[in-house]
Parts: C-alpha cells; sequence; structure tokens
C-alpha cells in the first residue's frame, strides 16, 4: 500500500534532485577525498519512500519498505528466483524438517551468522521475533504465523508446531526479518516506540545514512555470512515523480528503477539509451474489478456482474492502456502454477451477450436517456469506479472500463483518487464509497496468505475482504484446504477455491501486466528478474547478486 508525502515533501523532493547529484553521491559512484566505492544508485518516487524507520504496516505496504528491511535483516528462509522456480531456499536456516502430518517444522540454524553489532544470531532471536512481531503489527498476523507452540532446542535449533498442516509447498515463517532480541525486548509490548534508526540486522547491507524523503545510504556487512556483497554501496534516492525518477537512469545518475519498473507508456524513452537495457517479465500483481457487494443496487446482483465481465473487452484494454505488454488473467492464481485451475467459469468478451443478460434479468432503459434502469424501479444504473490517480496506466484502463460499459447501457463516473485514500475506501467497503473499483495485489508464488481477500466477514475475513463477500462454501473450502497435509489433497482444494470465486464474481480478475525495468549494463552484471521485474517484495536478488563490472 503507498504512501502519499505531503506536497512540501513533493517539492523537496524535486529540488534535491538537482543538489543531490553534485554531493557525496555524484555519478561514478566516488566519495571526494576517498578511495573509490562502488556504488548502485536506485530511484525510488516520493510516494514510495519511507518516512522513518521504524518497524510497522509500512514495511509490509510500502514499495521501499518492504525491499530495505530485506536488505538489512535475514529471514528464516527466502523465496528463490525465477530461475529456481521459486523454490524455498535456505537463508538463517540452513535445512529443516517436516512431522509427518506437516504440523511440526523443525529449523536448523546456520551457527555463523551475526548481527550488525557482533551479536550471533541464535534460535532465541527466532522465537522472539516470531511470537512479538505479529502481536505488534497485524501486518505479520498472516497463516504463515499461526502457530501453535515454538521450543528452542538449543542455540540453533528450534521446533514451531503450526495450528494447521503447512508446507505445501513452502515452509511456514516466510518473509519476516529475524530481529536481534537483545535490541528489542525492551520494546516487545510496542515495537514502534523504538525509532530503529539503524535497523541492526544481520543482512547484507546497513544503514550508513538515512534522511526521510532524500535517501537511503545503505553500505556493505563486510562480515556478512554469505561474503561480503558484490557492491560497496547502494543508494535509494528518491525522486518527485516517475517522469523525473525515468530521467534519472536515462541520464546515468541511477541504476535501476526501485520498484516494479516503469509504466509502458514510457518503454521508448530508453530503448535507444547507450548502456541501459531493458528487461520485460511478468507482473507479481493481478488486476481485477473489487465489486462492492454491500453496496444495496445492480452490483450485489450476479446477473450484472456477469454482464460487466462480458462488457470488458480486456485484449482492448491491454493494448490502448499497457501498450500491449499484458495478458488476460482470470484466477488469483498465476498460469505457471500447478495448482491453477484451467477448468474454471469465463467471461469473454461479448457486447452483445452482455446487453442480452441486463435484458433477460430485467435492467431496461425505460425512458430512453441510454442509460439501464434498475430493476426495482430506483433510478439508473450508474455506478462509480474507484481507482488510484497516481498510476496513469490504471487511469486509463478505468476510462477505458467506463467507457465499454456505457455502451451496454451503464453509467459510469470514475472515483480517481489519490493512493493513501483509495485503499482508505477499499478496505472499508461497508462504508459505501465506491461500488466498484480497479484493483491489484501480488499474491506472489506463496500466496495462501490471499485467499483472506475472499474469506466471509462472519468468518474472520473482515480484514482483508474488499468485495464485502461471504460465502459459506467458500469458507469450508478454505477451511478445509489449511486443514490439508498432502500437497494432492491442498491443490483440490485451491482450485475448488478459484472455481467459488469464478462463479460468485465478488472479483472479476481481468489482466496482468508485463513488467518493464531499465537497468545500467554497462556498469554492473547480476540484475535478476523474477514476476514482478528486477525488485519487488518477494524478489530482494538483484540487491543481493549485483556485481560492479
Amino acid at each position: 500500500m503507498k504512501k502519499n508525502l505531503p506536497i512540501l515533501k513533493f517539492i523537496a523532493a524535486a529540488l534535491f534532485i538537482i543538489t543531490f547529484s553534485t554531493t557525496a553521491f555524484a555519478g561514478g559512484a566516488q566519495e571526494s577525498g576517498a578511495a573509490e566505492k562502488t556504488r548502485l544508485n536506485v530511484a525510488w518516487t516520493a510516494g514510495q519512500s519511507l518516512d522513518s524507520l521504524i518497524i510497522d504496516e509500512n514495511w509490509q505496504y510500502l514499495e521501499m519498505g518492504c525491499t530495505l528491511w530485506q536488505l538489512c535483516y535475514d529471514q528464516l528462509w527466502i523465496m528463490g528466483d525465477a530461475e529456481s522456480g521459486y523454490a524455498a531456499q535456505p537463508m538463517l536456516a540452513t535445512h529443516w524438517d517436516v512431522s509427518e502430518d506437516k504440523r511440526t517444522w523443525t529449523f536448523y540454524l546456520r551457527d555463523d551468522a551475526v548481527f550488525h553489532d557482533g551479536t550471533p544470531v541464535t534460535a532465541y532471536d527466532v522465537e522472539f521475533t516470531f511470537e512479538y512481531l505479529p502481536a505488534s503489527d497485524p501486518a505479520w498476523d498472516m497463516v504463515d504465523f499461526y502457530y501453535e507452540s515454538m521450543t528452542v532446542i538449543d542455540d540453533y535449533t528450534i521446533e514451531i508446531t503450526m495450528v494447521n498442516p503447512f508446507g505445501m509447498p513452502y515452509p511456514p515463517m516466510y518473509w519476516a526479518p529475524i530481529l536481534p532480541k537483545h535490541i528489542w525486548e525492551p520494546y516487545k509490548d510496542n515495537f514502534k516506540s523504538y525509532e530503529n534508526d539503524h535497523m541492526l540486522g544481520s543482512g547484507m547491507y546497513k544503514i550508513k545514512e538515512f534522511k526521510a524523503g532524500q535517501y537511503v545510504w545503505l553500505e556493505a556487512n563486510e562480515d556478512y555470512w554469505g561474503g561480503a556483497p558484490g557492491v560497496d554501496e547502494i543508494v535509494f534516492k528518491i525522486y518527485g515523480a516517475e517522469d523525473t525518477r525515468n530521467m534519472a537512469i536515462q541520464n546515468g545518475e541511477a541504476d535501476m528503477v526501485g520498484y516494479l519498473g516503469i509504466s509502458p507508456l514510457t518503454i521508448e524513452d530508453f530503448e535507444d539509451v547507450e548502456g541501459i537495457d531493458v528487461l520485460i517479465s511478468p507482473d507479481i500483481n493481478i488486476y481485477w474489478l473489487n465489486f462492492n457487494l454491500h453496496q444495496k443496487n445492480g452490483i450485489q446482483d450476479l446477473e450484472v456482474r456477469k454482464a460487466i465481465m462480458h462488457a470488458v473487452d480486456v485484449e482492448r484494454i491491454i493494448e490502448m492502456a499497457l501498450v500491449g505488454y499484458g495478458e488476460p488473467a482470470d484466477s488469483f492464481v498465476y498460469k505457471e502454477l500447478e495448482w491453477y485451475n484451467d477448468d474454471i467459469t469465463r467471461y469473454p468478451y461479448d457486447a452483445a451477450r452482455a446487453e442480452a443478460i441486463l435484458d433477460a434479468a430485467g435492467y431496461k432503459d425505460t425512458d430512453g436517456d441510454g442509460v439501464r434502469n434498475e430493476k426495482d424501479g430506483s433510478g439508473n444504473m450508474s455506478y462509480e469506479l474507484l481507482a488510484t490517480a497516481d498510476v496513469s496506466e490504471e487511469v486509463k484502463a478505468a476510462t477505458i472500463i467506463a467507457e465499454m460499459l456505457g455502451d451496454v447501457g451503464i453509467d459510469v463516473q470514475l472515483k480517481l483518487v489519490d493512493t493513501d485514500t483509495y485503499y482508505n475506501y477499499l478496505y472499508t467497503p461497508d462504508e459505501d464509497y465506491f461500488d466498484f473499483s480497479l484493483s491489484t495485489e501480488g499474491p506472489g508464488p506463496n500466496g495462501e496468505w490471499f485467499w483472506d481477500f475472499c474469506r466471509g466477514w462472519d468468518n474472520g475475513g473482515a480484514g482483508w475482504n474488499t468485495a464485502y463477500y461471504s460465502s459459506d462454501e467458500f469458507d469450508t473450502a478454505m477451511d478445509n484446504m489449511m486443514a490439508s497435509n498432502t500437497l494432492e489433497e491442498k491443490n483440490m482444494y485451491r482450485k475448488e477455491m478459484q472455481k467459488i470465486i469464478s462463479e460468485d464474481i465478488p472479483y472479476g480478475i481481468i489482466f496482468r501486466k508485463e513488467i518493464i525495468c531499465p537497468v545500467n549494463t554497462a556498469e554492473f552484471t547480476g540484475y535478476t528478474a523474477t514476476m514482478g521485474g528486477t525488485s519487488n517484495w518477494i524478489n530482494p536478488w538483484s540487491f543481493l547478486n549485483i556485481e560492479a563490472k
């Protein structure tokens, strides 16, 4: 979830561009009067940047937050890159065992990892993290951390028994910074009360300097258990907007984009830039129409949602809004994963069919104004489509969708808001700030957490469920999936869940972008593209693998 800065910070960021490149971080990666250092400059926009280093929801939802902590802290295990098939890779844990019922996991930690202050990393730090991190910040209160008990066997062995079977195919306890207990224990009841200015972890990089809204300066951890990094420094530089960020890469001031790449509308700006290669990969995010089923209008009617889906020409959206860089999608599960269900209900573009569905359901233009009426006589079928105003291709996609629905007699008014407001509205569907929205999230290969978007409001789903959707059938399938202790059985329920969503359409899944990442290959090698590009929440590999030529 993006966090927007006040306008003064945008101005400051813009001015910062002028001065920053002439000071310590000038191109050439060399400090005045000091030995030459290799430095990777990474360009971010102001809306992606951190206001502080406090551990809070911004470490989960903000682009810079969920990238930065992975460089300063190690995880128990880490998601592999695309070449590995996104397989689980050892990190602090060298290996792990699991009981036959898939509930009890034993993790064996490496004995040569130390925090940045030289203190050894032990199982007690792992235990402390998993006990207090989810309790301190609900952003980590996910199925990966639903444990029944934890037992430290010795300094480098910990046994964790999960509430439900887990591990098909991934172990539990994924994607969390292992915190030094000796630093954080005084703040265990409120992690947000600790400024955490140094982000003291055991990761490959250490914080050298942080200026909110300006830059984060990282330096190599020479004592890292995996060996020293391939560059001496990484600087996250903040720019006021996407165009100034892109210009920084074009003119050599920055070497790569910080998160998820550039808009496809700007790809031509990089195609002939010397020393820059453009890497393209499938997006980690999936886009859908999020229907607010709390609203008392035609959106609650399944037939209306079917008609809307048939009225949306996804191929045209991809061509016009994404300049062809995308593909249709129909599930929250990626097509390349083995538990993707190819046998779900689909709604191919067919405007005539959409009109026939609406006619048969009683939604007709009775007054000749070109807009169909609600079948209860309460007025026109006029709905607000919520979208973020901060992403140009999403604005364009929403505009095209509104036009398409107008063609079948549904009046759609765009409700374009800043990203903070967008999420405030989206996650409170019962406040009825919108009728439906253009939404996106990145489930990732290890997407078990994502099904909470579909769990009924009366069964614990209120936190993530942005459609106000409730289905006993779905909740039962999800419970059965969670309780399964074989991959075959778990995949059966995963496929059943996909089919239920495709039939009920609380979320009408429509497309997946391609991610476009311009990178400086004249000076660096080791960029690692996964789904989502060269840098995203499951992919710190570019920063861990990067080397100066």
